[in-house]
Protein backbone atom coordinates (compact mmCIF):
# COMPACT_ATOMS: atom_id res chain seq x y z
CA UNK A 1 0.00 0.00 0.00
CA UNK A 2 1.14 3.54 -0.69
CA UNK A 3 -0.29 6.48 1.19
CA UNK A 4 0.12 10.20 1.65
CA UNK A 5 -1.19 12.84 4.01
CA UNK A 6 -2.39 16.38 3.46
CA UNK A 7 -4.88 19.04 4.39
CA UNK A 8 -8.52 19.04 3.38
CA UNK A 9 -8.00 22.11 1.18
CA UNK A 10 -5.12 20.44 -0.66
CA UNK A 11 -7.25 17.39 -1.30
CA UNK A 12 -10.22 19.40 -2.51
CA UNK A 13 -7.97 21.33 -4.90
CA UNK A 14 -6.47 18.23 -6.51
CA UNK A 15 -7.24 17.93 -10.20
CA UNK A 16 -9.11 14.94 -11.56
CA UNK A 17 -8.79 13.09 -14.84
CA UNK A 18 -11.67 11.41 -16.69
CA UNK A 19 -10.23 8.00 -15.90
CA UNK A 20 -9.68 8.63 -12.18
CA UNK A 21 -10.11 5.41 -10.18
CA UNK A 22 -13.13 4.90 -7.93
CA UNK A 23 -12.82 6.72 -4.60
CA UNK A 24 -13.96 5.19 -1.32
CA UNK A 25 -14.29 7.40 1.76
CA UNK A 26 -13.91 6.16 5.35
CA UNK A 27 -14.69 9.01 7.80
CA UNK A 28 -13.45 8.66 11.38
CA UNK A 29 -15.75 10.34 13.93
CA UNK A 30 -13.66 10.62 17.13
CA UNK A 31 -13.04 6.86 17.19
CA UNK A 32 -13.02 3.94 14.80
CA UNK A 33 -13.43 0.23 14.23
CA UNK A 34 -10.59 -1.89 12.82
CA UNK A 35 -12.91 -4.27 11.00
CA UNK A 36 -14.71 -1.43 9.22
CA UNK A 37 -11.41 0.15 8.19
CA UNK A 38 -10.25 -3.20 6.78
CA UNK A 39 -13.59 -3.52 5.00
CA UNK A 40 -13.20 -0.10 3.36
CA UNK A 41 -9.62 -0.92 2.41
CA UNK A 42 -10.55 -4.28 0.87
CA UNK A 43 -13.45 -2.76 -1.07
CA UNK A 44 -11.14 -0.08 -2.49
CA UNK A 45 -8.52 -2.65 -3.37
CA UNK A 46 -11.14 -4.91 -4.95
CA UNK A 47 -11.99 -2.26 -7.55
CA UNK A 48 -8.43 -0.91 -7.87
CA UNK A 49 -9.63 2.33 -6.34
CA UNK A 50 -8.40 4.99 -3.92
CA UNK A 51 -9.17 4.99 -0.21
CA UNK A 52 -9.59 8.34 1.52
CA UNK A 53 -9.35 8.18 5.31
CA UNK A 54 -10.89 11.37 6.70
CA UNK A 55 -9.88 11.86 10.34
CA UNK A 56 -12.35 14.39 11.78
CA UNK A 57 -11.12 16.13 14.93
CA UNK A 58 -13.68 18.06 16.97
CA UNK A 59 -11.14 19.84 19.18
CA UNK A 60 -7.72 21.07 18.06
CA UNK A 61 -6.39 20.56 21.57
CA UNK A 62 -6.17 16.81 20.96
CA UNK A 63 -4.09 17.28 17.81
CA UNK A 64 -0.57 17.84 19.12
CA UNK A 65 2.95 16.53 18.72
CA UNK A 66 2.25 13.94 21.38
CA UNK A 67 -0.97 12.72 19.76
CA UNK A 68 -0.94 10.79 16.49
CA UNK A 69 -4.19 10.83 14.51
CA UNK A 70 -6.26 7.67 14.43
CA UNK A 71 -6.10 7.60 10.65
CA UNK A 72 -2.31 7.76 10.64
CA UNK A 73 -2.10 4.92 13.14
CA UNK A 74 -4.45 2.82 11.02
CA UNK A 75 -2.47 3.32 7.82
CA UNK A 76 0.86 2.71 9.52
CA UNK A 77 -0.43 -0.48 11.13
CA UNK A 78 -1.87 -1.90 7.90
CA UNK A 79 0.83 -1.09 5.38
CA UNK A 80 2.21 -4.36 4.08
CA UNK A 81 2.92 -6.22 0.86
CA UNK A 82 -0.57 -7.77 0.89
CA UNK A 83 -2.33 -4.44 0.30
CA UNK A 84 -1.72 -2.37 -2.83
CA UNK A 85 -4.52 0.19 -2.63
CA UNK A 86 -3.59 3.88 -2.79
CA UNK A 87 -4.64 5.55 0.48
CA UNK A 88 -4.85 9.24 1.33
CA UNK A 89 -5.13 10.58 4.87
CA UNK A 90 -6.81 13.90 5.61
CA UNK A 91 -6.77 15.20 9.19
CA UNK A 92 -9.33 17.96 9.64
CA UNK A 93 -10.46 19.99 12.67
CA UNK A 94 -14.18 20.72 12.43
CA UNK A 95 -17.22 21.51 14.55
CA UNK A 96 -19.47 19.76 12.00
CA UNK A 97 -17.88 16.39 11.22
CA UNK A 98 -20.76 14.93 9.21
CA UNK A 99 -21.14 18.12 7.15
CA UNK A 100 -17.40 18.07 6.45
CA UNK A 101 -17.56 14.45 5.31
CA UNK A 102 -20.50 15.29 3.02
CA UNK A 103 -18.56 18.24 1.57
CA UNK A 104 -15.61 16.00 0.73
CA UNK A 105 -17.89 13.45 -0.90
CA UNK A 106 -19.65 16.19 -2.90
CA UNK A 107 -16.55 17.93 -4.18
CA UNK A 108 -14.20 15.04 -4.90
CA UNK A 109 -16.43 12.54 -6.68
CA UNK A 110 -16.54 9.99 -3.87
CA UNK A 111 -18.45 6.97 -5.17
CA UNK A 112 -18.81 5.00 -1.94
CA UNK A 113 -18.78 6.00 1.74
CA UNK A 114 -18.24 3.40 4.46
CA UNK A 115 -19.75 4.25 7.85
CA UNK A 116 -19.14 2.31 11.06
CA UNK A 117 -20.98 2.08 14.37
CA UNK A 118 -19.29 5.27 15.62
CA UNK A 119 -21.07 7.45 13.05
CA UNK A 120 -22.96 10.18 14.96
CA UNK A 121 -26.73 10.04 15.25
CA UNK A 122 -28.77 12.95 13.98
CA UNK A 123 -31.40 15.00 15.80
CA UNK A 124 -34.76 14.24 14.24
CA UNK A 125 -33.40 11.16 12.51
CA UNK A 126 -36.83 9.66 11.95
CA UNK A 127 -37.84 12.61 9.78
CA UNK A 128 -34.60 13.53 8.00
CA UNK A 129 -32.98 10.12 7.89
CA UNK A 130 -29.77 8.93 9.50
CA UNK A 131 -26.21 9.91 8.55
CA UNK A 132 -26.17 7.41 5.69
CA UNK A 133 -29.41 8.87 4.30
CA UNK A 134 -28.00 12.40 4.51
CA UNK A 135 -24.78 11.38 2.77
CA UNK A 136 -26.64 9.54 0.01
CA UNK A 137 -29.05 12.40 -0.65
CA UNK A 138 -26.68 15.36 -0.41
CA UNK A 139 -23.58 13.84 -2.00
CA UNK A 140 -25.37 11.52 -4.47
CA UNK A 141 -23.04 8.66 -3.62
CA UNK A 142 -23.53 5.07 -2.49
CA UNK A 143 -23.24 4.21 1.19
CA UNK A 144 -22.27 1.16 3.25
CA UNK A 145 -23.10 0.94 6.97
CA UNK A 146 -21.23 -1.73 8.95
CA UNK A 147 -22.86 -3.25 12.03
CA UNK A 148 -21.81 -6.08 14.33
CA UNK A 149 -18.15 -5.77 13.31
CA UNK A 150 -16.08 -8.87 13.99
CA UNK A 151 -13.20 -8.82 16.45
CA UNK A 152 -10.89 -10.26 13.81
CA UNK A 153 -10.41 -8.32 10.59
CA UNK A 154 -9.90 -11.19 8.15
CA UNK A 155 -12.74 -12.11 5.78
CA UNK A 156 -12.82 -15.39 3.86
CA UNK A 157 -16.51 -15.68 2.95
CA UNK A 158 -19.25 -13.22 1.96
CA UNK A 159 -23.01 -13.93 1.83
CA UNK A 160 -25.14 -11.76 -0.47
CA UNK A 161 -28.91 -12.35 -0.22
CA UNK A 162 -30.64 -11.44 -3.49
CA UNK A 163 -34.03 -9.77 -3.76
CA UNK A 164 -35.75 -7.37 -6.09
CA UNK A 165 -35.09 -4.14 -4.18
CA UNK A 166 -33.40 -1.11 -5.71
CA UNK A 167 -30.29 -1.62 -3.54
CA UNK A 168 -29.87 -5.34 -4.25
CA UNK A 169 -27.55 -4.76 -7.21
CA UNK A 170 -25.27 -2.58 -5.11
CA UNK A 171 -25.10 -5.33 -2.47
CA UNK A 172 -23.72 -7.66 -5.13
CA UNK A 173 -21.14 -5.09 -6.30
CA UNK A 174 -19.99 -4.29 -2.76
CA UNK A 175 -19.87 -7.98 -1.82
CA UNK A 176 -17.83 -8.69 -4.93
CA UNK A 177 -15.42 -5.80 -4.28
CA UNK A 178 -14.94 -6.91 -0.67
CA UNK A 179 -14.34 -10.49 -1.76
CA UNK A 180 -11.89 -9.46 -4.49
CA UNK A 181 -9.89 -7.33 -2.06
CA UNK A 182 -9.92 -9.92 0.73
CA UNK A 183 -9.53 -12.96 -1.54
CA UNK A 184 -12.81 -14.36 -0.21
CA UNK A 185 -15.60 -16.55 -1.59
CA UNK A 186 -19.02 -15.06 -2.43
CA UNK A 187 -22.31 -16.93 -2.08
CA UNK A 188 -25.41 -15.49 -3.75
CA UNK A 189 -28.53 -16.56 -1.83
CA UNK A 190 -32.15 -16.27 -2.90
CA UNK A 191 -34.91 -17.27 -0.47
CA UNK A 192 -38.45 -17.88 -1.72
CA UNK A 193 -41.53 -18.15 0.47
CA UNK A 194 -43.25 -20.07 -2.31
CA UNK A 195 -41.92 -22.06 -5.22
CA UNK A 196 -40.36 -19.61 -7.71
CA UNK A 197 -40.15 -20.12 -11.43
CA UNK A 198 -36.78 -21.75 -12.15
CA UNK A 199 -36.13 -19.44 -15.09
CA UNK A 200 -36.71 -16.35 -12.94
CA UNK A 201 -34.30 -17.54 -10.27
CA UNK A 202 -31.70 -18.40 -12.91
CA UNK A 203 -32.06 -14.93 -14.41
CA UNK A 204 -31.66 -13.38 -10.95
CA UNK A 205 -28.39 -15.25 -10.42
CA UNK A 206 -27.14 -14.49 -13.94
CA UNK A 207 -27.78 -10.77 -13.51
CA UNK A 208 -25.94 -10.78 -10.18
CA UNK A 209 -23.07 -12.82 -11.58
CA UNK A 210 -22.54 -10.21 -14.31
CA UNK A 211 -21.93 -7.58 -11.59
CA UNK A 212 -19.03 -9.57 -10.11
CA UNK A 213 -15.40 -9.71 -11.23
CA UNK A 214 -14.44 -12.95 -12.93
CA UNK A 215 -11.67 -13.55 -10.40
CA UNK A 216 -14.06 -14.04 -7.48
CA UNK A 217 -14.96 -17.61 -6.50
CA UNK A 218 -18.76 -17.82 -6.57
CA UNK A 219 -21.45 -20.16 -5.26
CA UNK A 220 -25.23 -19.83 -5.57
CA UNK A 221 -28.02 -21.21 -3.41
CA UNK A 222 -31.82 -21.11 -3.71
CA UNK A 223 -33.88 -21.92 -0.62
CA UNK A 224 -37.61 -22.18 0.01
CA UNK A 225 -38.60 -21.08 3.51
CA UNK A 226 -41.69 -19.52 5.11
CA UNK A 227 -39.58 -16.91 6.92
CA UNK A 228 -37.13 -15.20 4.56
CA UNK A 229 -35.32 -13.25 7.29
CA UNK A 230 -34.80 -16.30 9.49
CA UNK A 231 -33.46 -18.31 6.56
CA UNK A 232 -30.88 -15.59 5.84
CA UNK A 233 -29.99 -15.34 9.54
CA UNK A 234 -29.45 -19.11 9.72
CA UNK A 235 -27.22 -19.04 6.63
CA UNK A 236 -25.25 -16.04 7.89
CA UNK A 237 -23.81 -18.15 10.70
CA UNK A 238 -21.64 -19.90 8.10
CA UNK A 239 -20.13 -16.70 6.64
CA UNK A 240 -17.92 -13.89 7.90
CA UNK A 241 -19.98 -11.09 6.34
CA UNK A 242 -23.50 -10.59 5.03
CA UNK A 243 -24.09 -7.78 2.52
CA UNK A 244 -27.73 -6.75 2.17
CA UNK A 245 -29.70 -3.87 0.64
CA UNK A 246 -31.43 -1.24 2.73
CA UNK A 247 -35.24 -1.59 2.95
CA UNK A 248 -37.09 0.42 0.32
CA UNK A 249 -40.42 0.67 2.13
CA UNK A 250 -41.75 3.73 3.94
CA UNK A 251 -40.03 4.38 7.31
CA UNK A 252 -43.32 4.34 9.20
CA UNK A 253 -44.33 1.03 7.63
CA UNK A 254 -40.89 -0.38 8.40
CA UNK A 255 -41.22 0.73 12.03
CA UNK A 256 -44.62 -0.95 12.38
CA UNK A 257 -44.10 -4.13 10.37
CA UNK A 258 -40.33 -4.53 10.45
CA UNK A 259 -38.17 -5.54 7.51
CA UNK A 260 -35.99 -8.43 6.39
CA UNK A 261 -32.92 -6.20 6.49
CA UNK A 262 -33.55 -5.01 10.06
CA UNK A 263 -34.20 -8.57 11.25
CA UNK A 264 -30.99 -9.79 9.63
CA UNK A 265 -28.99 -6.86 11.00
CA UNK A 266 -30.33 -7.37 14.53
CA UNK A 267 -30.01 -11.15 14.72
CA UNK A 268 -27.12 -12.25 12.48
CA UNK A 269 -24.05 -13.69 14.15
CA UNK A 270 -21.66 -12.21 11.59
CA UNK A 271 -20.83 -8.69 10.44
CA UNK A 272 -23.60 -7.09 8.37
CA UNK A 273 -23.03 -4.50 5.66
CA UNK A 274 -26.20 -2.58 4.77
CA UNK A 275 -25.93 -0.78 1.44
CA UNK A 276 -27.99 1.92 -0.22
CA UNK A 277 -27.65 3.29 -3.72
CA UNK A 278 -27.18 7.01 -4.35
CA UNK A 279 -29.18 8.96 -6.88
CA UNK A 280 -26.44 9.46 -9.47
CA UNK A 281 -23.50 7.57 -10.93
CA UNK A 282 -22.94 4.54 -8.81
CA UNK A 283 -20.17 2.36 -7.46
CA UNK A 284 -19.30 -0.50 -9.80
CA UNK A 285 -16.48 -2.43 -11.38
CA UNK A 286 -17.26 -0.76 -14.71
CA UNK A 287 -16.15 2.65 -13.36
CA UNK A 288 -12.50 1.65 -13.15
Amino acid sequence: MSHDEGSLREFLERSETPDSPPRILYPIFSTHDNFTFETAMNIAEGVEGELLVLDLLADNSIHSAETTSIGRKLLQAHIDEDHTVDAHLIVEETDSPLSTAITVAQQRNIQLVVFDEHTPELLGEGVRGDAADQMRKKASCDVVSVTHPRSEASVSSVLVPLAGGEHSGLAVVVGGALAAGANAVVELLHVSQAKDDTAQVTELFDTARARLPGSVELDTQHLEAPDVAQAIIDESAHYDVTVIGKPTQNRLIEFITGSVTKSVTDASENAVLTVQRGEEGGFSFENR
